[in-house]
């Protein structure tokens, strides 16, 4: 009979801090679930740096915080159980080329695998491989939410590709009344506006390559639809790693919401590309990224999709250092804007700016609000799911300095998650119930 093969699956990891130092029951019973499986999986939301080094620059265009953490984390990672991790997402050049490169460097000196970030499109589309005593796993990574020139650039004949991320880019389908609505907006914002056929490209002023896509239908509504020339370009990295591993991993990070359910839901191109990428091989999906904390849960084939198993470790509030762009947000206190204000002055300033849609990535710290989180437990034998249960995690949020830490949450506590993640997943066809603490999903 083929030997059990477990995957430990959680969301991003935004780690600043050491790990080993805290000795909670709670917080080593988490570390040894992630260690007693065949490979653990996490996000590692993070660029590895010093502030100092070639090609090492805070960009122009960095994500909400400018994500940095000390060359440790990497150690701490490997020494939690974490074996493969995925670099793809919007922070992934938050610092540059310098930034990025110093990333892999760390990862490789930890002995981590890694994936969804390259030297050009090639690489970062590329499986990458972690052999186990029990099977060799393929992860295949990539993110649908960054600054456009964060994405990897082809090799060309004549020109080399350009560093970046791996990406799932997406345009709108849109009716005709709302594609007049969108015109009469940028004529008036002065915007530039191309068309080709029913397809329209919508450039802010004094941009080329950032531009805005939508495709006219008749159908009414605004969707957002996967590009399909990078549908078929990741299909191709999962088939091709369905023949040389023998479990494959994908993870898409996206921010993107269904505006019509809230952010609790997967923007609607999500679900069909996930069931898409277990046609093709897949045997986990893991879509994150929503900070929501949670998204639902399905089994599609008999394989296990993660619309987001929520922020495993959330430390963004103890980044050391952050770029001058930082502190000149719109929004921001301009005592803020002062070339004296500290990393502290700009955490304060953030903590006041609230989002006009309704979507806040977390409850203030402090608040005693539930900040929760899951670690799927995926159970294979001759690459079938025998097994799908997940265990309820509560971050610490209390002050700066502790927040983000992940903690097993009380049996009262995983109850409540249990029963939250059970009314997300159940659009899925999901049943989910809750027996000795933990979360078990019926197959």
């Amino acid at each position: 009979m083929p030997e059990e093969f477990t995957v430990a699956v959680t969301g991003d990891s935004m780690i600043t801090r050491r790990l080993q130092v805290h000795s909670e029951d709670r917080f080593l019973s988490l570390v040894k679930i992630l260690r007693d499986a065949d490979v653990a999986y996490t996000n590692l939301e993070m660029l590895i740096h010093d502030y100092e080094g070639p090609e090492l620059y805070p960009s122009a265009e960095g994500a909400f915080t400018y994500m940095r953490a000390p060359r440790f984390v990497a150690d701490e990672l490997k020494w939690a159980g974490f074996d493969i991790v995925s670099t793809a997402n919007n922070h992934s050049l938050d610092y540059s080329y310098g930034g990025l490169f110093s990333t892999w460097k760390a990862l490789d000196e930890a002995g981590l695998v890694y994936a969804g970030t390259g030297m050009n499109l090639g690489e970062a589309r590329a499986p990458a491989y972690l052999d186990t005593g029990k099977g060799r796993v393929a992860l295949i990574s990539m993110c649908s939410s960054f600054a456009r020139w964060g994405s990897a650039g082809e090799v060309r004949r004549d020109v080399k590709g350009r560093p970046g991320l791996n990406p799932l880019r997406f345009y709108y389908k849109v009716d005709a009344k709302t594609l007049e609505t969108l015109k009469q907006f940028a004529t008036k914002a002065g915007w530039e506006i191309t068309q080709a056929g029913k397809t329209w490209l919508f450039f802010p002023a004094g941009t080329a390559m950032s531009f805005f896509r939508f495709v006219e239908t008749d159908e009414p509504g605004f969707t957002p639809i996967a590009d399909e020339d990078d549908i078929e370009a990741n299909l191709r990295s999962i088939r091709d790693a369905r023949r040389q591993a023998d479990y494959v991993l994908v993870h898409l990070h996206n921010h993107e919401v269904d505006p019509d359910e809230g952010m609790e839901t997967p923007a609607k191109f999500v679900p069909p590309f996930a069931r898409a990428c277990i046609d093709a091989g897949a045997d986990v999906f893991i879509g994150q990224g929503s900070h929501a904390p949670l998204r639902g849960i399905e089994v599609y084939k008999n394989k296990p999709i993660f619309y987001d198993p929520g922020d495993f470790i959330a430390m963004a509030d103890t980044v050391t250092r952050l770029p001058s762009d930082y502190y000149w947000r719109p929004g921001f206190n301009p005592e803020v804007r002062r070339w004296e204000a500290t990393t502290a002055d700009g955490f304060d300033a953030r903590k006041d700016i609230r989002h006009a849609s309704g979507i806040r990535a977390a409850p203030p710290l402090g608040s005693g609000a539930i900040v929760a989180a899951i670690i799927g437990v995926c159970s294979f034998q001759d690459s079938g799911l025998t097994e799908f249960k997940f265990y309820p995690v509560r971050l610490v949020w209390t002050t700066r300095s502790r927040t983000g830490l992940p903690l097993l949450a009380e049996p009262e506590v995983a109850k409540k998650i249990t029963e939250r993640l059970a009314q997300l997943s159940a659009p899925f066809g999901t049943k989910i119930e809750f027996k000795d603490g933990i979360g078990v999903v019926k197959l």
